[in-house]
């Protein structure tokens, strides 16, 4: 009798627990990428410089972080969804940005209607460029979408929009942001609030961007608009697409472009060209490269920009595990963003690991 009731028990217990698997879900993930790594007329922080250095370095392959995320089955096809996720210095261990959870921070439901979440998020200008860029969002530091186009470093000196930074607007608190699949295309719209008291339209931001999505081909846009604590704006937006050429290469490209008041009189204006591959040289090594062109105009002075090249070779031992080695070189045009050497370049060997 014992044992059959034990058997019962665990009968039921069983039941319970492939239902509440089913039901719900709770995943801790993260990347740790580091490498060592040489530069010439650059920074150990790859800023433009007069001098050299050598460093071991978090983020040259895609940025290290960790992060929490769940979801939870509601019933007629709803479910509650929420994700946290904080970046990291694996070099130094300290925590990357602002704020703990400065990668994201949100809550949100999902639905035959679309998915709606709420927090601190991407922008989706930032969510845009992650589509086309042709390194894949690697190396944050030093690519240019990512640093040009998503705003994550857009040397205004001006906090435009609710990021609780100067430095950058590539991700927004106080945000709800919607999408919603309509076949291949998905449309996207999201709002910020500044939070201003007396003033709902200073620190805000809003956007839109529809995507068309397929395995051989694939469109993006958006569009962002930025207010800042005295109502100055920025605007940015992105076009690219991706292309699966052959079964082993992929082609992407994309458009940058971005327009923001920093005083009563004057405007900076910034525009990326990209273009690059992924081609799978074996099921072991890829090779990745891409080209990007930025030019700034602002009032009152001369225009400046950049050329760069990014490459990477890797070779990965499994699916979570990888090794690579990076090059990359600059030719500056003008003072941007500070006077240093004419080219700049650099070469890493890295290793990321996924969990």
């Amino acid at each position: 009798m014992k044992m059959k009731t034990l058997a019962a028990a665990a009968g039921l217990f069983a039941g319970f627990s492939a239902m509440a698997q089913t039901a719900s879900s709770l995943n801790l993930y993260g990347i740790v990428d580091v490498s060592v790594r040489r530069h010439i007329g650059l920074t150990s922080a790859n800023a433009r410089s007069a001098g050299d250095a050598t460093s071991v370095a978090s983020g040259v392959g895609p940025t290290s972080r960790w992060g929490l995320r769940g979801s939870e089955e509601l019933g007629g096809g709803m479910r509650a969804l929420f994700n946290f996720e904080s970046g990291i210095n694996v070099d130094t261990g300290l925590q990357a940005g602002n704020a703990y959870f400065d990668r994201a921070s949100i809550v949100g439901l999902s639905g035959p209607w679309g998915t709606v979440t709420a927090g601190r998020q991407n922008t989706l200008v930032a969510d845009s460029a992650g589509v086309a860029d042709p390194i894949g969002l690697r190396f944050a530091g030093l690519n240019p979408n990512i640093q040009v186009t998503s705003l994550t470093g857009h040397l205004l000196g001006i906090e435009f929009g609710p990021t609780n930074a100067n430095t950058s607007s590539n991700r927004v608190d106080n945000s709800v942001k919607y999408s919603v699949p309509l076949g291949p295309v998905v449309a996207r719209a999201m709002y910020s609030f500044g939070e201003v008291a007396g003033d709902t339209s200073k620190q805000n931001s809003a956007g839109l961007g529809l995507d068309y999505i397929s395995s051989g081909f694939s469109v993006t846009s958006a569009y962002t608009e930025f207010r800042d604590a005295n109502n100055r704006e920025l605007h940015a937006a992105n076009l690219g697409a991706t292309w699966l050429a052959l079964p082993a290469l992929r082609v992407m490209a994309n458009i940058g472009r971005n327009r923001a008041e920093t005083s009563p009189t004057a405007i900076t204006s910034n525009r990326l060209v990209a273009v690059g591959i992924n081609y799978a040289v074996t099921p072991a090594v890829d090779l990745i490269a891409g080209y990007y062109k930025v030019d700034r105009s602002r009032t009152g002075q001369a225009d400046d920009g950049f050329r760069r090249l990014l490459a990477f070779v890797e070779y990965k031992f499994t699916k979570r595990s990888k090794v690579y080695l990076e090059l990359d070189s600059t030719r500056w045009q003008g003072n941007y963003p500070v006077a240093g050497k004419s080219t700049s370049s650099g070469v890493s060997l890295g290793i990321t690991h996924t969990f």
